[in-house]
C-alpha cells in the first residue's frame, strides 16, 4: 500500500475520434498492469478541433460518468474506439445534430450503460447540457490546453508534457522509453 501512495501521476489525453488515440487506448490495459505499481495512470478526454464529433463524444463519457460513475465512463469510451467508424468525418459527412447524438445514444446502449438512472431518453435530453455535460467536458478540455496538449494521444507525467511519444506504444515499448527518460 506505501508503494501505491508513492506513485507517480501518469494523465493521458485522448480524443474519441482521433484514430492515433485508438491505438493507444488499445493498448492501455497492458501499459496500466506493466506499471500499476510506478504510476498512477489516469484518463483525460479532449477534442481537436478536425474532428467534429469528439466534443460531443466527450461531453456523452462526462454526462455518464456524472450520472453512473467512472466504470461505466469508461465501458462507453471503450465502446467509441471499437466503433469508431460509426462517428468519423465519412460515417456522418453533414449530418444533423440529431442524427449525431443518436449515433452517440447508440454506442452507451451498446456499451450497456443505459438503467433506470440514466436512460437513452434521459442521455439524449441531457447530452447538451450545460452542467451535466459540456461544463465538465469543456473543464476537462482546458485542462489539456493547460498542459499544451494540442494532439492526442498525449502524456503527462508529473506535471510534464513528454515529447516524442508514438500511439502505437506497447508497455514494453513505453518501459524502454521510460527508462531512457529518467521517468523509472
Amino acid at each position: 500500500k506505501a508503494k501505491m501512495a508513492n506513485r507517480k501521476s501518469w494523465k493521458m489525453f485522448f480524443d474519441l475520434q482521433c484514430p492515433y488515440s485508438k491505438k493507444c487506448w488499445l493498448n492501455l490495459p497492458g501499459i496500466r498492469k506493466r506499471f500499476e505499481d510506478e504510476f498512477d495512470i489516469s484518463v483525460h478526454l479532449t477534442s481537436l478541433a478536425f474532428h467534429p464529433q469528439a466534443f460531443t463524444a466527450q461531453c456523452a463519457a462526462n454526462l455518464i460518468g456524472g450520472m453512473i460513475g467512472k466504470e461505466a465512463r469508461e465501458r462507453f469510451q471503450d465502446t467509441c474506439f471499437e466503433q469508431q467508424e460509426n462517428y468519423m468525418n465519412a460515417a456522418l459527412g453533414d449530418a444533423r445534430k440529431s442524427d449525431v447524438d443518436a449515433v452517440f445514444a447508440s454506442i452507451a446502449e451498446n456499451a450497456g450503460v443505459f438503467s433506470n438512472k440514466l436512460t437513452k431518453k434521459i442521455f439524449l435530453e441531457k447530452l447538451h447540457d450545460w452542467e451535466a455535460a459540456v461544463k465538465p467536458a469543456y473543464t476537462e478540455h482546458k485542462e489539456a490546453l493547460a498542459y499544451e496538449v494540442y494532439g492526442t494521444p498525449k502524456h503527462v507525467i508529473e506535471e510534464e508534457l513528454l515529447q516524442e511519444t508514438e500511439s502505437a506504444w506497447n508497455a514494453d515499448a513505453w518501459a524502454r522509453f521510460l527508462k531512457k527518460n529518467g521517468k523509472l
